[in-house]
């Protein structure tokens, strides 16, 4: 669905933005016939896995900006993903591309708080820039939810680990694996953005946001690192506490298995059917008992003292 916001009110600029949300068959006709735009155009902006890159169309003079933005976990994805934006400039024009699921970093611009920014942009490269900036802190509230879990978990972890535990543990894992990948191909697409023919159309005021993402993306890498440590570190504590509670549990098994062979070795013998020492004896059963318990207790102690137990 293609839907031209108004700008004009906002921002001190004649600029176009058009928003293109879910794109389909019939808005890629739309786009190549209205805005002339080329099939590797329409190819980059309808794929949900493209990875955060620039791009530049010499033929339309077209510039387009791919960056990634994390989703929030759901009941069929317990952790966090990441999904592109895409900002393709044009002329005066600049269109977005994103899905339903990443309504989210868009709704910010209907606050009046950020209409009163949009009132000091005088250039579609600014704006861009401020949308890539409020984008880029969307990684620290994740971070942040990340870590406030992860603390939450470590207590719960110190009294006694559960399978339930473990598996979220597992999704703190796979959700720092996604942000760090989407972080640093964010991070690698913006420090070469100085360098493209983008640069040319950059403001001051745009250059000026554009280290300020710079910053805000390389605090968010450094931030997931850490968190990967601590994340990494719990993990093998969690390991080691399991692995550790295994051993006991198979070293008292060993233990109690050796003692219960001592009653089958003495009461097999006894089974036999032939002439041995007590079998006349009335108190034969008695002292096969202590018998028994005079082995094991000897068994227990050997044990013990050779430091197996």
């Amino acid at each position: 669905m293609i839907k031209q916001e108004k700008l004009s009110e906002l921002t001190q600029t004649d600029f176009k933005w058009f928003d293109v949300v879910d794109i389909d068959e019939t808005d890629i006709r739309e786009l190549k016939k209205s805005f002339k735009l080329t099939p590797e155009i329409t190819s980059y902006v309808s794929d949900l896995n493209e990875r955060p890159h620039y791009d530049y169309d010499e033929h339309t003079d077209s510039h387009l900006l791919v960056y990634d933005v994390p989703l929030w976990p759901t009941a069929e994805i317990n952790h966090f993903t990441t999904r592109p934006i895409v900002f393709l400039i044009h002329e005066k024009t600049v269109f977005s591309f994103h899905t339903h699921r990443t309504n989210y970093v868009f709704e910010q611009f209907e606050g009046s708080e950020m209409h009163q920014r949009l009132q000091n942009v005088h250039d579609i490269t600014e704006f861009v820039m401020l949308f890539l900036f409020h984008s880029t802190q969307y990684f620290q509230r994740a971070l942040t939810q990340i870590n406030t879990d992860r603390n939450q978990l470590d207590r719960e972890l110190n009294n006694e680990i559960a399978n339930r535990d473990l598996r979220e543990l597992a999704q703190i894992e796979k959700s720092l694996v996604y942000l760090s990948s989407s972080i640093s191909t964010n991070l690698m697409m913006l420090q070469d953005l100085g360098k493209t023919p983008l640069a040319r159309l950059l403001t001051p005021a745009a250059f000026e946001r554009l280290d300020d993402i710079l910053i805000e993306s390389k605090q968010s890498s450094q931030m997931v690192k850490i968190s990967s440590e601590v994340t990494e570190m719990l993990s093998k504590t969690s390991n080691n506490i399991l692995n550790n509670n295994l051993n006991d549990t198979m070293k008292f098994l060993t233990v109690w298995s050796l003692l219960l062979t001592i009653p089958t070795i003495i009461t097999g013998f006894f089974g036999m059917n032939v002439n041995l020492p007590l079998t006349n004896n009335h108190w034969a059963w008695l002292i096969i008992i202590v018998l028994n318990i005079g082995f094991m207790i000897w068994l227990f102690i050997y044990m013990k003292n050779h430091h197996f137990i």
